[in-house]
Parts: structure tokens; C-alpha cells; sequence
């Protein structure tokens, strides 16, 4: 499995990385302050955007490599958040039948969870990561501090992957990172900022947190690589935020606009809509489905399906569930979805497609 490393400081990367092979880098383009960390070795830089996330961009990293003299031996480093991750794992992977890679993580979401795990793929039109691989990065450099770069949205995004966490393992520590994660939503507020003077409040507790995420995530991987069984526990939240995503997806797709909601903004919506659905299936208390709603309004988090971003109007129900049917875990007339009943008791159960149509017909 992976090495994880988790640092406070950048410069610490050098000792991930193995000196004896050609080392090339496929890197956000937004981390042009930190190219000096990268400039000993064959840059790429990759504009990143959901609809960058295409067999097109991969052939275009595949030809900048060959041009760049790549060969089978050669190591490949993603950097960059999920997005830059997912396409230089998918890359490496299928490149001269697979070459070794590692990945840096530059966001909260990416540290926590999209970095780790092996998961690599790309988008098929409005479908999310339906071609790829699952192949082990060799090691995964984590640094807190360069989450200080991003804006409060995409900070966000990432605090969904962290509470999601923590509902499945670790209810004494969701405690912690929702009050952690709210002080910090109260500091924008204040100061505009979650970093105003350059760095975290209590970016040792910070650490901490992203440390027991990504090794919760890393420990499911190891006992259940290929998604077989416990790792699918990890996709709480993510049926109903696929089936989101695919919408607002197609919708901008239409007009030529990038997607209005985040990954992360539609597993929160998707959290809270499968713990009402956990409550209608008498799985859960109306206290618990609440408490998961507060919560992510307490961080700063989205929790109501989103508008239409064609017509305007809140999503419908049933056009959240004709998107899900697309989903990959769609077996028949099944589907495997993962029900929170309280923290740290989540079930994942196969469901009747026509039954979830029935219990889901109010949930928003």
C-alpha cells in the first residue's frame, strides 16, 4: 500500500522522492508559487477544471510525455487537488502499460480522501470517473500548510470528506472536527479569512485531523482494495451527490459553463439525504438526521439540493433518482447504498431501485 507522509513543511518532500528515476510532474497550474519546489524536474502543467477530466487531456499528458522522452522507468508525480490526482493516477497507470507515481495533495479534500486509495479516473461525458483504474500511488506527501492557499470554498469542500469520515469511524473525533471546523467558519465570518495572517489557527490540531482521516482511509483500502465490501462504506453521501453533480453537470455542459456546486457541497446535501432516508426507513432517529444537518450548516457546509442551474427551481426528486440509475453501483434492479443510522453505524444495504423511489418520492 501507500506511504503516507504527513509534513508541516514542504521542503520535507525531498525525501519521498527517489533520485535514481526520471522524475516528471503533472501539476496544477493554479501552483505557480510553489514551482520552485518542482524546478529540478520535467514539468507538466494541467488546467484544471471537472471538465478537464477526459480521455482528451489524457492523451494530451500521454503525448507531452513521449515528446518529453518518458520511458517504463520513469516516476510520475501528481500535484494538485482530486481533479490533478485523479488524471495523473489514470495517466501513470495506462502509460507504456503503467509507470510508478506518487501524489502531493494541495487540497483538504484531496489530503483527506480523493489522493488516497488508488482510485484513478476520468469523467465520460456527465458521468463522474466512469473509466479508470484502481492502482496504489507509492507514496502520498501531505502538508497542511499549503491549504492556507485556497479559498473558503474549497476549504469547505474538503470538511464534507472529514465529517463523512468521522460519522463512519470515529464519533468522539466528528465531535471535535465539527467545533473545530465551526470556529474556523466563525473566523471568516470575522476576518474574511480562514487563514488571515498566512497560517491555521491550531494547525497542529488541523494536522491531527487530516492525519486520522487519511489513516482511516488508508487502513479500508488495505483490508478491502477493489471495493468489495467494507470500502464501500466510504460512498456515504455520494449517491445522491453523484446524481447532483451529473445535473448541474449536464445543465452548464449545455451552456458551456462550469458545474455550480462542488464535490463536496453535494456529499453534504447527500449526507443529509441519507440520513432522512435512514429515518424513513426506521433506521435512524429524526435527532440524528438533524444533528447531521446542523452540523454542516455549523461549518459553512450547503445541506438543501440545490436549484436547477437551467430552470432555476430546486431539483426535483425524480430527477435526482433517474440520475442515480446511471450510477456504478447499480446492480439490476439493486443498488448498494450506504445508510447512516448514528455515528459511527452506518449499514450498507442493497436496495430495490423501485423501493428507494418510493421511500425518496419527499425526501426534499
Amino acid at each position: 500500500m501507500s506511504t503516507i507522509y504527513i509534513r508541516e513543511n514542504l521542503n520535507e518532500l525531498a525525501s519521498a522522492i527517489d533520485k535514481k528515476s526520471s522524475i516528471f510532474v503533472i501539476i496544477d497550474n493554479n501552483l505557480k508559487p510553489y514551482c520552485s519546489h518542482f524546478s529540478q524536474f520535467n514539468t507538466i502543467w494541467l488546467n484544471t477544471s471537472e471538465n478537464a477530466k477526459t480521455l482528451d487531456t489524457v492523451a494530451e499528458l500521454t503525448g507531452k510525455l513521449l515528446e518529453a522522452g518518458a520511458d517504463r522507468a520513469s516516476f510520475i508525480i501528481g500535484v494538485g487537488g482530486g481533479i490533478t490526482t485523479d488524471i495523473a493516477g489514470f495517466v501513470a497507470s495506462t502509460y507504456k502499460r503503467g509507470v510508478k507515481f506518487g501524489f502531493v495533495p494541495t487540497t483538504l479534500l484531496a489530503q483527506v480522501d480523493a489522493s488516497i486509495g488508488g482510485k484513478n479516473g476520468v469523467n465520460y461525458n456527465s458521468y463522474k470517473n466512469i473509466i479508470g483504474t484502481i492502482n496504489q500511488p507509492e507514496w502520498i506527501f501531505i502538508c497542511p500548510q499549503m491549504l492556507s492557499t485556497l479559498n473558503p470554498r474549497e476549504f469547505k469542500a474538503g470538511i464534507a470528506e472529514v465529517l463523512k469520515t468521522f460519522i463512519l469511524f470515529d464519533k468522539e473525533y466528528y465531535k471535535v472536527a465539527v467545533e473545530y471546523f465551526a470556529q474556523l467558519e466563525q473566523l471568516l465570518e470575522k476576518e474574511g479569512s480562514y487563514a488571515p495572517d498566512g497560517e491555521f489557527c491550531n494547525l497542529s490540531l488541523l494536522t491531527e485531523i487530516i492525519g486520522k482521516c487519511a489513516q482511516y482511509k488508508s487502513a479500508v483500502v488495505e483490508r478491502d482494495e477493489f471495493e468489495r465490501g467494507e470500502r464501500r462504506m466510504l460512498n456515504l453521501g455520494h449517491t445522491f451527490a453523484h446524481a447532483i453533480e451529473k445535473i448541474c453537470g449536464e445543465a452548464c455542459s449545455a451552456d458551456g459553463k462550469q458545474s455550480g456546486i462542488m464535490h463536496g457541497e453535494a456529499v453534504a446535501i447527500g449526507m443529509v439525504l441519507a440520513a432522512k432516508l435512514s429515518v424513513k426507513m426506521g433506521m435512524a432517529t429524526g435527532e440524528f438526521a438533524d444533528m447531521i444537518e446542523h452540523d454542516l450548516k455549523r461549518v459553512g457546509l450547503p445541506v438543501d439540493v440545490p436549484v436547477h442551474p437551467a430552470t432555476g427551481e430546486k431539483i426535483a426528486v425524480t430527477s435526482l433518482l433517474e440520475a442515480l440509475k446511471k450510477d456504478k453501483k447499480v446492480n439490476g434492479e439493486h443498488i448498494n447504498f450506504i445508510i447512516p443510522q448514528d455515528l459511527g453505524c452506518v449499514k450498507d444495504i442493497k436496495i430495490l431501485i423501485k423501493e428507494l423511489e418510493d421511500l425518496a418520492c419527499d425526501l426534499c
